[in-house]
């Protein structure tokens, strides 16, 4: 698959949108030098230098914000002023890809709790979440007004680029702070020359929000890497078919393959069209089928990897104001369901057409076409397909269920990004009832087949051996520290009561730097107490994020309205028999990740349950084993899983959820077996 490079034109415009700003410091408009910019050098020429009175001339960014200003791309918050200290929001990161593309069409309101339908940003938001270019966080929240973090933009820019290979390293010293998902774009960042001036001392700061000057560097140095190079805008899995009678069509259907890098395949009718067939208004073989509505002239041959694709360009002439009755018999030959279908035809005089054949494949997503006259250039389609809104092929890892997308799932990095900022593998393992080594080994086991979330607590009885595993394997070169997300929890009684005492007393049994997460075990009469000293923690660098353990709507509605901080996260008993419908979606519109404890059932349970013949019939078709099924039927409800286990073998099957997906009929089918059985007190 060819990788893709943003046009140039495409780059400037997301460098003018870039610089907006939703902060008091709003941008004003910036003047275009009318001509573009010269792809082959990256030199000030085109409009007079304005000098901003906040940015000085041996400033590091100085060079890039002059370029950026002479060449329109970004102008100051007024006219004396540039503001580089200013943040960019989520909302207008997305409104700058959506614009790149060519401002698709959006049918959808924004899924997203925080998102105006309707607002400028609306459409954007709602692109940019579709084709996972921005996901939003946990909980149903996109993040609209959220400042954008270093390493989310350089993220971005790289999704866009194409996601090219990074280096083997990045030349930075807190290359380890770097988000796991993140690591890659930022290695192709510092490779291409793309941090030059954004780092100091050598380090990135990668959570640290970025400023407009960094923007107008990042954006300078990117633009110097990627100018004059074009943008492929489909990807492998897109299929040119076309039909063409007396080679018309031909041409522009070739051009349309070879600017897709798509497969090409011509509908050949079984019994060939003559001259004679052609002719208009004699009667002909081609007269009586246009006339015919029910006409379907045979086609030889077939597309034998339909399922592959995508993407469809259907190509055609027009006969009598309407597609050939054999482009009816193509789309009925196949199963079009969820695919993009892009027609274009061609015609001397007839205008375009494609309302008599959309009714034929009624699940596919139609993109309204254009009609091209004969002898139509190359560079013509290209400007065509150019502004194209066209989906990336989708993969069985990407393709999620509205109830994983609100919940803000990430299933490529198989990850979700916490209210808190931070990011949290989807999949991990839970040490409840692991003890000395059978607990140290199974932590480690954990960690060598990938896991990267563990969760314990300190009712288990066990956060020394967790800690002393994740040491061990940060020693044995298995993971570093910031790869790691470790839950842990405080009890309620004696813990919550005197919660500094007892959380610095995880901290030390851990022993590991600081807690990813910490967790209130269950409602307590001391609960707020317990959570506002969580919160000093938090601010002292020690606890990075908050969550709760078996609280439900009532505890919430509550709870929250006496605390600071909104929780990330909150676990509670979640599995086929004890579904929690009403509550899942409720904590998630709050915008907190739900997590689900015994996701195979519990104690004295999981037999039945893995043992279930809904769950095991599922489970062989899709050759896999139940407690897979059971773990991603959680996944695509929205739901974080920590299966627990000892047993190697396990841990790791219960990491390979992404290489499956359960139809709507098969969540509709565990979803029937709710029992509102609770496995445990809590």
């Amino acid at each position: 698959m060819k990788k893709r490079f943003l046009s140039f034109s495409m780059a400037v415009c997301m460098v003018c949108l870039l610089t907006m700003t939703s902060c008091t410091a709003a941008e004003i408009p910036a003047v275009s030098s009318g001509n573009g910019l010269d792809s082959a050098k990256l030199t000030s020429e085109s409009q007079p230098t304005v000098t901003f009175s906040d940015v000085p001339a041996d400033a590091w960014y100085a060079e890039a914000i002059n370029y950026c200003q002479q060449h329109g791309i970004m102008s100051g918050t007024t006219a004396a002023a540039f503001a580089p200290e200013a943040t960019l929001t989520r909302a207008m990161l997305a409104t700058v890809l959506h614009r790149m593309s060519g401002t698709p069409a959006v049918s959808d309101a924004p899924v997203f709790t925080d998102a105006v339908a309707g607002s400028w940003y609306s459409d954007a938001v709602s692109w940019a979440a579709k084709n996972s270019i921005i996901s939003g966080y946990g909980g149903g929240a996109f993040g609209v007004d959220d400042p954008t973090t270093r390493e989310q933009a350089v993220t971005i820019l790289w999704r866009y680029a194409g996601e090219p290979e990074g280096a083997a390293a990045a030349d930075i010293s807190d290359a380890a702070s770097v988000s796991t998902w993140a690591q890659t774009a930022v290695r192709w960042a510092n490779a291409n020359g793309i941090l030059e001036g954004m780092t100091n001392n050598s380090r990135f700061d990668p959570k640290t929000n970025i400023k407009r000057g960094e923007v107008a560097s990042m954006l300078f140095r990117f633009l110097s890497k990627t100018t004059g190079q074009q943008q492929p805008t489909a990807g492998s899995k897109t299929l040119v078919a076309y039909f063409s009678a007396t080679n018309t069509t031909r041409p522009l259907a070739e051009y349309a393959a070879d600017i897709l890098n798509a497969d090409l395949y011509e509908i050949v009718p079984e019994v060939p069209y003559t001259d004679a067939d052609l002719a208009y208004y004699t009667s002909g073989r081609a007269d009586r089928e246009q006339n015919d509505s029910s006409a379907r002239p045979a086609i030889s041959g077939s597309v034998e990897n339909m399922a592959d694709y995508d993407v469809i360009f259907l190509g055609y002439p027009i006969w009598h104001g309407q597609p050939p009755r054999i482009i009816s018999t193509f789309l009925e030959s196949y199963d079009l369901t969820g695919k993009t279908i892009v027609p274009f035809c061609t015609s001397h005089s007839s205008g375009y057409s494609d309302s008599s054949i959309k009714s034929l494949a009624p699940g596919a997503n139609w993109i309204t076409g254009r009609r091209f006259a004969g002898g139509t250039s190359r560079s013509t389609v290209e400007e065509w397909i150019n502004g194209l809104a066209l989906p990336q092929p989708e993969t069985a890892v990407d393709a999620v269920t509205s109830a994983t997308s609100k919940a803000g799932f990430n299933f490529e990095t198989k990850s979700v990004t916490l209210n808190s900022g931070y990011e949290m593998p989807i999949n991990g393992l839970g040490t409840y009832s692991l003890h000395g080594e059978t607990c140290v080994n199974a932590v480690k086991s954990a960690l060598a087949s990938g896991v990267r979330l563990i969760d314990t607590a300190s009712a288990y009885g066990n956060e020394e051996e967790v800690g002393q595993a994740i040491r061990e394997a940060i020693d044995e070169g298995i993971i570093e520290r910031e790869d790691v997300f470790v839950i842990t929890k405080i009890y309620p009684g004696s813990e919550m009561a005197n919660p500094e005492q007892s959380i610095q007393a995880c901290l030390d049994r851990l022993d590991i730097g600081y807690v990813d997460m910490m967790v209130l075990h269950h409602p307590d009469r001391n609960d707020v107490k317990a959570y506002q000293a969580m919160e000093k923690f938090v601010e002292e660098g020690k606890i990075r994020s908050l969550g709760l353990s078996n609280w439900y709507v009532e505890e919430l509605e509550s709870f929250l309205p006496q605390v600071t901080v909104t929780p990330a996260l909150v676990q509670n008993e979640i599995h086929p028999y004890y579904q929690e419908n009403d509550v899942i979606p409720y904590i998630q519109d709050l915008g907190i990740v739900v997590q689900g404890w015994y996701p195979l059932g519990g104690r004295g349970h999981t037999a039945e349950l893995l043992g279930d013949e809904v769950i095991s019939g599922i489970a062989k078709a899709h050759g896999v084993s139940s407690a897979q099924v059971i773990l991603r039927w959680n996944l695509q409800k929205g739901v974080v899983v920590i299966p627990g286990s000892s047993n190697p073998d396990h841990i790791k099957e219960n990491t390979e959820l992404y290489g499956f997906e359960l139809t709507d009929t098969e969540m509709a089918q565990i979803n029937a077996l709710d029992r509102n059985e609770k496995h445990d007190w809590y």
